[in-house]
């Protein structure tokens, strides 16, 4: 799936964990209400919603070309505009701090990508995911967001499930097997990029709205 696509099904997640709360049966361990972080006082779905879209984005950190990777040149895009010489001074400042954040991502993901054994790999397996939910488990109570791990997880495997779909599945317990897994029938796989994709970024998207208001 595509980086866009991906971005929709954290949000999504993010929303599911949102609305799961209704459930009696979940409620008692979805987290809820107000978070205070550093003395500000938020809706835990507010950062709930931030780490879930991260953490659907982040097993891609091994393809130099994705979203996540190029990131701070997607921020850069968004400037915008302005007349005053202070406000370009600004921009062509912070424009330049992203253009060596963009090198210094891909340049990370070129990394990431040779340690994993390549794209889809080590990045994109349960065990993976397993750990970096322990960190997340461990970096939240340090943070004061004790819920963090929860969040992280949902947008994380959000990623997996989504890759599943496609033609090519996942394996997702590389290295110690290679059988790649679907959730899909062969007919129903999507390419990536294709209108399958486009439908499921939308359908996502709709979801995630509903839920939010549902929620």
């Amino acid at each position: 799936m595509t980086g866009k696509t991906h971005l929709t099904g954290g949000i999504a997640a993010a929303a599911a964990l949102h609305a799961a709360r209704l459930l009696p049966e979940l409620a008692p361990h979805i987290p809820t209400g107000m978070i205070t972080m550093h003395g500000v006082v938020l809706p835990v779905l507010l950062p709930g919603m931030a780490v879930a879209v991260v953490a659907s984005l982040l097993p891609d950190i091994d393809e130099p070309q994705s979203l996540i990777s190029n990131s701070p040149n997607a921020i850069r895009a968004q400037l915008g505009t302005g007349r005053r010489g202070a406000d370009r001074a600004a921009r062509r400042g912070a424009g330049v701090i992203l253009q060596v954040g963009n090198i210094l991502t891909r340049t990370l993901a070129q990394l990431v990508r040779l340690l994993a054994g390549g794209h889809r790999a080590a990045t994109h397996v349960l065990p993976i995911a397993a750990a970096l939910t322990v960190g997340m488990y461990y970096l939240g109570a340090s943070l004061g967001f004790p819920s963090l791990w929860i969040w992280f997880a949902a947008g994380y495997l959000s990623h997996l499930l989504l890759d599943m779909m496609t033609p090519a599945g996942l394996a997702l317990f590389w290295p110690l097997s290679k059988r790649d897994w679907h959730i899909l029938p062969s007919f129903l796989r999507m390419q990536t990029g294709g209108g399958g994709d486009v439908f499921m970024r939308t359908f996502l998207l709709l979801l995630a709205v509903g839920l939010v208001v549902v929620g």
